[in-house]
């Protein structure tokens, strides 16, 4: 009996908490919890918390205490229990210490590294949040929502810096703001088809902004005859990229910037053989009289920039775009922070740092 005893209390004191993941982040991001203790001594390890639930569960606030309850963090860190109101005293207190949070991203820009600079919304109803404005959205979509402006280090291949900006406001000057607000010489803004206006690029000459802006199709600025008239692949006007040959051609729009043209056959092919096919399938949107039109434009790519590159770096530059894209994907699918329901402001952008 006093065996049975001792067996009933020895695994009934037993309990099974996770492991893997909070020794993930203890051991294989130290160097992110160093920089935390550094900034903020006193909440480092309640932010590690934090985004830990963040990172695995994507859950709120108030699962928060639970999903800690069952697992080794708190005691690898040496944590104090975790309230249901200890997460939004935490985030708020953070909001508020803004330099620290500049000091912590900033230690992981490095002098020389090639950065992209693009935002992204946020859709916000709160009537707290004052950077919640109605503005001009990608998606069409002109609810109430703040910018979210990334740098992204293409040398690291990582997200280094971000700031929030009312919805309304526009993109050119918080470029500018943001680069010198972290002291950034080596940026290039590598923009979206939507982007282009001659208002937009006379922004960016004043502001004296590096960019790659590419140009929709069917703008006036592209010259497509020599495509037209088969001359348009000539000489050793190519470069090989993702083991595909791209041709170019080159033209001087201003004394600083360049239109450059790009032609991708295998791309061409595809475009080609997919319009034709349409025809077919989708009469009314597609017709030989309209391929006849298109078919100089399959295929093609055309850029602006005032860069001083090859055409081939200023292709990758562009074609490096989808790292900063799929930062916005993972950040707005997978933690499923592309809304918020916080109703402080101060409390939102401790959030948000949660989530960088």
């Amino acid at each position: 009996n006093l065996e049975k005893t001792l067996l009933q209390k020895v695994f009934s004191d037993i309990k099974c908490k996770e492991y893997g993941i909070s020794f993930l982040v203890t051991e294989s991001f130290k160097q992110y919890a160093k920089s935390l203790e550094k900034e903020f001594p006193k909440e480092w390890r309640e932010l590690l918390a934090i985004a830990y639930c963040r990172f695995i569960y994507r859950c709120p606030l108030k699962s928060i205490p639970f999903r800690l309850g069952t697992s080794c963090l708190p005691e690898i860190l040496q944590m104090d229990s975790f309230k249901e109101k200890t997460a939004s005293g935490i985030l708020n207190r953070i909001g508020g210490m803004p330099e620290a949070m500049n000091q912590y991203m900033k230690s992981f820009i490095r002098k020389g590294d090639y950065t992209l600079i693009d935002s992204t919304d946020v859709f916000s109803q709160s009537q707290h949040i004052s950077m919640a404005r109605k503005g001009y959205s990608s998606q069409l979509n002109f609810d109430s929502h703040f910018n979210l402006m990334y740098v992204y280090s293409a040398t690291n291949q990582m997200p280094v810096f971000y700031r929030l900006l009312p919805g309304n406001i526009r993109e050119v000057k918080a470029f500018k703001n943001t680069l010198l607000e972290i002291g950034l010489k080596k940026a290039v803004i590598v923009a979206d088809k939507g982007f282009y206006s001659a208002a937009n690029v006379e922004l960016m000459r004043n502001e004296g902004l590096n960019f790659v802006i590419p140009l929709k199709r069917d703008n006036e600025l592209i010259d497509y005859r020599e495509i037209e008239n088969n001359t348009f692949k000539t000489g050793s006007s190519f470069f090989i990229f993702n083991k595909r040959p791209i041709w170019f051609r080159n033209t001087k729009i201003s004394k600083k910037e360049t239109l450059y043209l790009f032609l991708d056959e295998k791309l061409r092919v595809k475009e080609e053989q997919d319009y034709l096919l349409r025809i077919k399938t989708h009469p009314e949107t597609h017709t030989v009289e309209k391929y006849h039109l298109k078919k100089n434009r399959f295929g093609t790519m055309s850029m602006l920039s005032n860069i001083k590159q090859t055409e081939e770096d200023v292709y990758q530059t562009y074609k490096s775009r989808g790292a900063i894209e799929l930062l916005f994907d993972g950040m707005k699918n997978i933690l499923e922070a592309d809304h918020t329901y916080m109703q402080n402001e101060q409390t939102l952008k401790g959030w948000m740092f949660i989530n960088h």
